[in-house]
């Protein structure tokens, strides 16, 4: 079985978004505001990034390679506008590292439209050698290091026409870096995100769901100001 023939609608993405936020969201409050560490709420917290490589992953794959700049350039912005509330709840500069996540998602952003570029241009061996610089050099400075922008790398490749073979070469690739990611999360919860994304592409095919084009772009900074004033306020 292969998986670049599958199609995601749009109400299922916006599905599988929502709860990576709803996800995120608990597992920010229960390391950066709640006093009582709460395991449960970390293990939940684990599934939130693979839903958001998914679908970042499928829409770079679904969209011309001249729009990928836009949202490559949204994501740092918003990683800027993040990270100087991110790093006073991390406890200050000296845990400026690594970077959050919406650097790990505009690096992967990036080194997906270095890698789109057609192969007959004339920069694309220059391109292909960026990206791989980018990989190597920048990806230790994001969240999940450079699993993250692998895995969402794996996911755009996966749904870009390729043929059979390399469909199965990249879904074994991508059990590995789930398998990894839950060393390094030393959690196994990871794993739930898989039968959340077939539930949500089951079963919100035809829910009728808003876009919100720029929800997780705004949220991210707004929830993190939001998680500073509770803390001050009440803990």
């Amino acid at each position: 079985m292969t998986l670049n023939g599958l199609r995601i609608s749009n109400n299922s993405l916006t599905a599988m978004k929502l709860i990576g936020i709803a996800a995120m969201l608990a597992d920010h409050f229960n390391a950066l505001v709640n006093p009582d560490y709460n395991q449960i709420l970390f293990e939940i917290g684990r599934i939130a990034f693979p839903l958001f490589a998914l679908t970042l992953g499928y829409n770079l794959a679904r969209i011309p390679s001249g729009k990928i700049p836009k949202i490559m350039l949204r994501l740092l912005m918003f990683g800027i506008v993040a990270t100087p509330v991110y790093i006073i709840l991390g406890g200050g500069l000296q845990h400026w590292w690594p970077l959050n996540i919406l650097f790990t998602l505009s690096l992967a952003t990036t080194i997906v439209y270095l890698l789109s570029l057609p192969t007959y241009n004339r920069w694309t061996v220059t391109s292909r050698k960026t990206a791989l610089l980018l990989f190597v050099v920048v990806g230790g400075l994001v969240d999940y290091l450079w699993l993250g922008p692998a895995l969402v790398v794996v996911v755009w490749r996966l749904f870009s026409g390729i043929s059979a073979v390399e469909s199965t070469i990249l879904q074994v690739l991508l059990s590995g870096l789930f398998g990894l990611l839950c060393v390094m999360n030393d959690s196994l919860a990871t794993l739930l995100a898989l039968p959340i994304i077939y539930l949500a592409i089951v079963t919100c095919q035809n829910i009728r769901l808003p876009r919100m084009k720029w929800f997780f772009y705004w949220f991210y900074p707004g929830h993190l100001v939001a998680l500073f004033l509770i803390r001050t306020a009440f803990y």
